[in-house]
């Protein structure tokens, strides 16, 4: 009795554990996301949206060039030092994050003397000093990466999380002050940079990582292994970040500060989506183990619950953007249902990449991504000289041509028992909604049109949440 006792304590002591884990990264994710949204009509209010697309530039041109600079080494940092222990795995730990600081400080160098000492174009909007402080911030990115990862690998969420907030917070603070002395996006960016360079001290303190240099061997495989990720991350910008360039080049940097805004709204969906996921992923694969049925059916009220949140955002975002934002930004709120639709199919592969994973064939999703980061590329390429909204149109359908695929090998790996007609249904209601929504204009035809394709998406998935909650009500055949 006394053993059973003790287990069940354990068991508890554990549930508890990482129930307050993953609501310590909960919290951080939303307090961080959150302070981003937050400050949009504060900073518009600074900025002009000439100004705001330099900065889009210069965040989406920093995000490539830390693919590189990072090498993905802080997935090494799993592979390798989760299987390792005590000693050793400190060890692997430190001689990667010394590698990764290494790469990046170096890599970060070399173009932040590069710029500096060449002759910068007159003729250039975009000016040089943020592009300056836009390298120095790329020396220490992958160092921080790597610091935080293995923060996380130790479990240590609380902590983890309480730095994120005060940085977060920090650099909150620190953009307000240096846009109200007239700072303008170089203090918007020296602003990250303290704020990164400060966290990166907290979490080395924290973490007690140390300088120790990796032996030739263990860089040859860790670049092995980290090389095809890091190719993965560069099929997924192609995606999600290039097409910033394509809006530069065939609009401007206005145009591209009115994207900025829009997609940053449209990252609300991503953000709500989010605690679902984390109440979903970590128990998926159990799950279509011990009752496909039922996992098929979370996956379609996920999709649901997606197809719900970007008619909600297409209807009440529009309005809210222009309720918060100034006259200057109000082609944001046109914009913002072309970005919702480029999201729909990326949130969407999250879910139906189930049977795939579940057959480890991750190779077919590395080779998917890859031809639809390409075809899109090329599709860019041909097209983005005919306006804002061909970009938005090719990289929403590649989404959900991407999403359509690996749904289709993901049925092929591992069948799932999925209502297709009613799924597909879904998806076509969430499309039509928000074109009609993109091109009415009276309120009332808005909250009509909105309310029938909620009510659509909520007719199919209806009768099995009514069947799922009956399981739990239904006394048992024990029982009786």
């Amino acid at each position: 009795m006394s053993a059973r006792k003790s287990a069940t304590d354990r068991l508890a002591t554990l549930f508890h554990s990482q129930t307050g884990a993953m609501a310590s990264y909960a919290i951080a994710l939303f307090i961080m996301k959150g302070l981003s949204l937050i400050m949009l009509p504060i900073i518009t209010r600074y900025l002009a949206p000439s100004e705001m697309g330099q900065l889009e530039i210069l965040a989406v041109t920093g995000a490539l060039m830390g693919i590189f600079f990072s090498v993905a080494l802080h997935e090494a940092l799993y592979r390798f030092a989760g299987e390792a222990k005590g000693s050793k795995q400190k060890c692997i730990a430190n001689q990667l994050f010394t590698l990764t600081f290494l790469f990046s400080f170096i890599a970060g160098l070399f173009f932040l003397v590069l710029i500096a000492t060449s002759e910068w174009p007159s003729d250039w909007e975009l000016e040089k000093n943020p592009v300056l402080i836009l390298f120095g911030s790329l020396t220490i990115e992958g160092a921080l990466a790597m610091s935080l990862a293995w923060l996380r690998m130790q479990d240590r969420a609380r902590i983890f999380s309480l730095i994120c907030i005060m940085t977060s917070t920090l650099q909150v603070t620190l953009v307000l002050i240096s846009l109200e002395l007239g700072y303008g996006i170089e203090g918007v960016l020296a602003s990250g940079f303290i704020a990164h360079l400060l966290q990166l001290t907290w979490v080395v303190k924290t973490s007690q990582l140390q300088f120790q240099l990796p032996p030739a061997l263990f860089v040859k495989t860790s670049l092995r292994y980290t090389a095809p990720i890091m190719l993965s991350g560069l099929c997924a910008f192609g995606l999600n970040g290039a097409e910033r360039w394509f809006i530069l080049e065939g609009e401007s940097f206005t145009t591209l500060g009115h994207y900025a805004i829009a997609a940053k709204f449209a990252l609300a969906m991503c953000i709500l989506v989010q605690p679902f996921g984390m109440w979903w992923m970590p128990k998926r694969f159990a799950m279509l183990d011990s009752n496909p049925e039922n996992a098929t059916r979370i996956t379609e009220k996920g999709i649901a619950y997606i197809c719900l949140l970007a008619l909600s955002i297409s209807l009440f975002g529009q309005w809210a953007l222009e309720f918060i934002l100034t006259d200057t930004y109000t082609p944001a709120s046109q914009l913002l249902i072309g970005a919702l639709f480029m999201v729909l199919g990326k949130e969407v592969c999250e879910l139906v990449n189930l049977g795939l994973l579940k057959q480890k064939k991750t190779s077919t999703l590395f080779y998917i991504n890859l031809i639809t980061a390409c075809a899109a590329l090329l599709c860019l390429a041909l097209t983005y000289h005919f306006g804002i909204w061909s970009i938005i149109i090719t990289i929403g359908a590649a989404q959900l041509l991407r999403a359509s695929a690996i749904f289709y090998f993901s049925q092929r790996t591992f069948p799932m028992p999925y209502q297709i007609h009613k799924v597909g249904f879904m998806i076509l209601a969430t499309l039509v909604g928000m074109y009609l929504l993109h091109q009415l204009e009276s309120v009332l035809s808005l909250i009509v049109v909105w309310f029938i394709c909620c009510t659509s998406v909520l007719w199919v998935v209806a009768p099995r949440v009514t069947a799922h909650l009956n399981l739990f009500s239904r006394p048992s055949s024990k029982s009786l």
